[in-house]
């Protein structure tokens, strides 16, 4: 699908983002409205709760959002490039954002063997995670979005096989965090995977085997994060519905 089918706004939600709250339906949308876009939806679910909205990068040329982390004051969002809505793959790119603004102030395109870039995280050592479905890279953030955007930002990656997918990713107290959208019950897991795979199995692949735990997950989820608590908040949806679950990051029960 192209990217005008997607809901195609950042919300920013009061977790402690931001200082005040306003309506987002008295506010501006920020950032570059694309051309194809005549009016924004009347009225939207938990409104009281968006402290600002963005729309988000590259629609106008076809860019699907996909992932999104915050660091450094600054949003980051992954997209792939749809040019035939059959298929849900095409370039990717990491888009950097400016929350005040909504301006877009970089962005950072990977190899050509990313397809999907479904998944976004920041580590605490300065580095993005971007989830593909079959492979996970490694990306020095200062260097992504230097000046030169050098190519030398890319620093590790992990291919990904048996029955591990990078639908999503998020990292928590030192391991990486990915799991599958799916459709079965019996699919539907999460897998904790060290960080330090990175260094001990850069350009190798790896399957279930070498995540240290994994947990069930609701089914067709298409997101997670972490919060200070250790608490794990999934969002699952398709075309009928929408969810968010917090997560025993332990034992998966929903609480």
């Amino acid at each position: 699908m192209s990217a005008k089918h997607y809901y195609n706004l950042i919300c920013l939600h009061s977790l402690a983002c931001f200082l005040y709250l306003i309506s987002p339906l008295q506010a501006d949308v920020l950032g570059q409205k694309p051309n194809y876009v005549s009016e924004i939806t009347g009225s939207i679910p938990n409104a009281q709760a968006i402290t600002r909205m963005i729309w988000t990068p590259g629609l106008d040329d076809g860019y699907v959002p996909q992932g999104m982390t915050f660091a450094g004051g600054a949003i980051y969002m992954s997209s792939y490039l749809s040019t035939n809505t059959k298929s849900g793959k095409g370039a990717c790119r990491i888009f950097k954002v400016d929350p005040k603004s909504g301006n877009q102030l970089g962005h950072f395109d990977l190899n050509d063997d990313c397809g999907h870039a479904g998944g976004l995280a920041v580590s605490g050592t300065g580095h993005l995670i971007l989830a593909d479905t079959h492979r996970l890279y490694k990306i020095e953030l200062a260097s992504a979005f230097s000046q030169t955007r050098s190519k030398n930002a890319m620093i590790a990656t992990l291919d990904l096989r048996g029955k591990l997918k990078g639908s999503f990713v998020d990292f928590y107290a030192g391991s990486i965090f990915i799991g599958t959208y799916e459709k079965s019950a019996s699919k539907s897991n999460g897998y904790y995977l060290p960080y330090a795979l990175f260094d001990t199995h850069n350009g190798k692949t790896i399957n279930e085997t070498a995540a240290s735990r994994s947990i069930a997950l609701p089914l067709q989820s298409q997101g997670a994060a972490f919060d200070r608590a250790g608490h794990l908040w999934i969002t699952s949806s398709n075309g009928q519905f929408g969810l968010l679950s917090r997560l025993d990051s332990k034992t998966g029960s929903i609480l």
